[in-house]
């Protein structure tokens, strides 16, 4: 009887061998990535608006002002114990300030001067007499602010001096405050986050304040933030530009720019609208 012949089973080829060995320890390995992933990763925490980060270790006085109790009337914006203002310059042309305080404004803040943002040289507002004597016979509260455009510690302090001299002693019933801020296009500022506003704020408040006036600064929800410490502006009146009629900023303020598009009787252009807390 023949006998069966055995037949041989065909054996994989080691290339396929290779790949199945690699793609076996690519999924492994992708599994216990996902593993390890799942075990050690804790989801993060919930963080606070991008614009309230806090900038200092030491907690700065906060806003206790519920936005809800801000509601717009006749044109104004209105908080319980709040006063009534603008504030000016040489673009709101000639004012009759008659007119605007018969309208219901109590103060006025008065641009005095500002620097240069492309030289660096000090100018007085072409308005600034004229706005100041006027808004005062009108019986108005009045402040004034500089517009800095400061590159150093000396330069800020050199900003105040100038303001007090325009002044020459005229009495105020409101702050003379320091308004930094960049300006678009071609400026001697590149960028304010490389220059330390707090240091230039408080070097202009000191100078005000050796000569007898209320220092302030101005500032805006992103200066506010991301380049000043309110620890060490806490001697100062603050002055916020929050525009809308529901005010969020965290921290203390003591004046709140609302507008720059208020439409107000004896002034022929827009202007900036603020309340006054006390």
């Amino acid at each position: 009887m023949a006998k069966k012949r055995k037949t041989k089973r065909k054996q994989p080829s080691r290339a396929l061998v290779l790949w199945i060995t690699a793609l076996a320890a690519v999924l492994f390995c992708t599994a216990l990535g996902l593993i390890l992933y799942s075990c050690m990763s804790q989801p993060e925490p919930a963080l606070p608006a991008a614009d309230a980060t806090e900038m200092t270790e030491e907690s700065a006085p906060l806003n206790e002002r519920d936005p809800k109790d801000f509601v717009f009337e006749d044109g104004f914006l209105r908080y319980p114990g709040a006063e009534a203002g603008i504030d000016v310059s040489t673009h709101q042309g000639l004012i009759d300030w008659e007119q605007v305080a018969d309208a219901g404004v109590t103060f006025a803040i008065i641009r005095a001067g500002y620097r240069g943002s492309t030289e660096g040289k000090l100018y007085e507002d072409e308005q600034f007499q004229y706005n100041l004597n006027g808004a005062k016979e009108a019986g108005m509260k009045v402040g004034v602010y500089f517009f800095s455009q400061a590159l150093t510690v000396e330069e800020a302090a050199e900003e105040a001096e100038y303001v007090l001299d325009l002044l020459d002693g005229e009495p105020l019933e409101l702050p003379v405050y320091f308004d930094w801020e960049q300006i678009a296009g071609v400026s001697r500022i590149k960028y304010p986050g490389t220059l330390p506003l707090t240091e230039f704020s408080v070097a202009f408040c000191e100078s005000v304040r050796q000569q007898g006036y209320t220092p302030g600064v101005y500032f805006n929800r992103e200066y506010g933030y991301a380049y000043l410490d309110f620890v060490r502006l806490q001697n100062y009146e603050l002055w916020l530009a929050e525009y809308g009629d529901n005010p969020t900023f965290r921290y203390r303020y003591d004046c709140l720019q609302y507008t720059d598009q208020g439409d107000i009787p004896g002034i022929e252009t827009s202007v900036d609208m603020d309340l006054i807390f006390k």
